[in-house]
């Protein structure tokens, strides 16, 4: 079940550089008066609503975070240790930090608690952290106000893509240079893109930003170590993830996100 960030107060620092409204529809019965006869037409049939028009905001963003029964492990682990996720309302939802951004990398913030910045035009996020076998795989979902609002959020965070050299120099907290950016795509099933950076430590970073309809989802993944079955760590061999257990997360999330 996912926990409100309220009266909790956790840090997670980055290492690397870090109403929907429910829509009730009104099904009204029409009744007609048939020539004076006193007959009256047969009702409209009752529609029920799908789960997805009865969803809460709240609910709409939690269900777009990829879930843990379809995450691929990353080699050469097999284990999938996400956390609850973490949601918000109005305005406490936060802009995407750099836990969920490649640009800037390195970025202190608490995982829980009021935003420094609030997320413009959004009605809700839920957030979630956790490891898939050899990589951190951490995720946010914010559901926006319309799909005009949530096309922007794409935009500013392509803006910062685009600029990622700037942004990470002018972070007060970050470490060694910008790494080398690469704008890719995404799926097409929906909008949106992906970065690559790779730093000069001989690692390397991915993140997506994919937007369906009113909803973006940002994810971020970045190598965090092996692991044995026990859940112990081992030294990460090479620091570069694995480039075909990149592209299942992907569109494991895509197809979440546009089933």
């Amino acid at each position: 079940m996912a926990r409100t960030w309220q009266g909790v107060s956790l840090m997670k620092i980055t290492v690397h550089g870090k109403a929907m409204a429910v829509v009730a529809t009104a099904l009204v019965l029409i009744a007609g008066c048939g020539g004076g006869s006193g007959e009256t037409s047969s009702p409209t049939p009752t529609v029920s609503p799908t789960p997805a028009q009865t969803a809460t905001v709240v609910e709409r963003a939690t269900a777009a975070l990829l879930p843990e029964e379809q995450t691929p492990p990353a080699p050469p682990g097999t284990i999938v240790r996400p956390v609850d996720p973490l949601t918000a309302e109005g305005d406490q939802v936060a802009e995407p930090w750099g836990q969920f951004m490649v640009c800037p990398i390195v970025w202190s913030r608490p995982d829980e608690g009021p935003p420094t910045d609030v997320e413009p035009d959004a009605l809700a996020g839920a957030w979630a952290f956790g490891v898939a076998g050899a990589a951190q795989l951490d995720q946010y979902a914010i559901v926006y106000a319309d799909e005009a609002a949530a096309q922007a959020a794409v935009d500013r965070a392509r803006a910062q893509a685009d600029d990622c050299a700037a942004l990470y120099e002018e972070n007060p907290d970050h470490l060694g240079d910008p790494p080398q950016t690469t704008i890719g795509e995404v799926p097409n099933s929906v909008e949106g893109f992906r970065v690559r950076a790779v730093f000069r430590s001989e690692e390397d970073a991915v993140s997506t930003v994919m937007r369906v309809a009113d909803t973006v989802h940002y994810m971020r993944f970045s190598p965090s170590g092996y692991e044995t079955e026990s859940g112990d760590e081992v030294a990460d061999a090479g620091g570069m993830l694995d480039p075909e257990w990149t592209e299942q997360v992907i569109e494991a999330a895509a197809g979440n996100l546009a089933p």
